[in-house]
């Protein structure tokens, strides 16, 4: 099928749209319309700008317990927390970010190291100059031994407002249209129903019953499901995507 690029020299407004319909078909797209979108002006994008991929060495977390001749030995919960520096954020400002851990997307408090009962669960941290991974960590009868984990983080420009006055810019090896936001320089966020590269939702992706948490990712993977666990979740079907 046809693809058409439409730039007005007024407005300064573009968009590339499947088919060769008129132009002002799409010039004010509705809802029903955006399947036939592959950029619009009008609307926001997240521009891929930086990929970093980072192996953290998480310590050993050693358990707490105390013997005795008359009562043996016992164990106390005991819980701590530490921060990593993954990476230079590149942006200089604070933006969406979305994680990876072992091919999956990374939601908060993902659990990535488990012995019995004690955990090492991490969620990432972006701030206006760094990538930070934070760990929280919990030990009952076992310890924590050290262990290396490896993290992929994509960070995104928010291109929700046009910049400058070029509207149309074809160079070798640059190309740039509706003021900024369509960029050669950026990799896109788009919907892929078929073999995207992760899953996204607004959704809730942990529930807790009866003691026991079961965690259900955005692409249906269930990274953890303690054996008290009795609820029925089944997580919240996420939009597949590509970058």
């Amino acid at each position: 099928m046809a693809r058409t690029l439409h730039v007005d020299g007024n407005s300064g407004k573009a968009f590339i749209y499947k088919g060769d319909a008129p132009p002002a078909t799409y010039a004010n797209p509705s809802a029903a319309q955006l399947g036939d979108l592959h950029f619009h002006s009008d609307l926001s994008y997240l521009g891929n700008t930086q990929v970093l991929e980072a192996t953290i060495t998480h310590p050993e977390r050693v358990r707490s317990s105390s013997s005795s001749k008359w009562g043996g030995t016992t164990y106390r919960a005991q819980q701590g927390a530490q921060s990593y520096v993954l990476g230079t954020n590149s942006l200089g400002a604070i933006r969406p970010a979305v994680a990876f851990y072992g091919g999956a997307q990374m939601p908060a408090g993902t659990v990535v190291h488990k012995v019995g009962q004690s955990v090492r669960a991490v969620s990432i941290i972006v701030t206006a100059s760094q990538i930070r991974l934070y760990e929280n960590w919990l030990t009952f009868d076992d310890s924590l031994p050290a262990v290396a984990r490896t993290y992929r983080i994509y960070l995104f420009q928010t291109l929700f407002a046009g910049s400058g006055n070029t509207s149309l810019r074809i160079a070798p090896g640059e190309f740039t249209a509706g003021f900024g936001k369509l960029s050669t320089s950026y990799r896109y966020l788009r919907r892929a129903n078929d073999a995207p590269d992760l899953f996204v939702t607004a959704g809730r992706t942990a529930d807790v019953q009866s003691g026991g948490i079961k965690v259900v990712l955005p692409g249906g993977a269930v990274p953890l499901q303690s054996a008290t666990y009795t609820g029925s979740f089944a997580g919240v079907p996420g939009t597949g995507v590509r970058i």
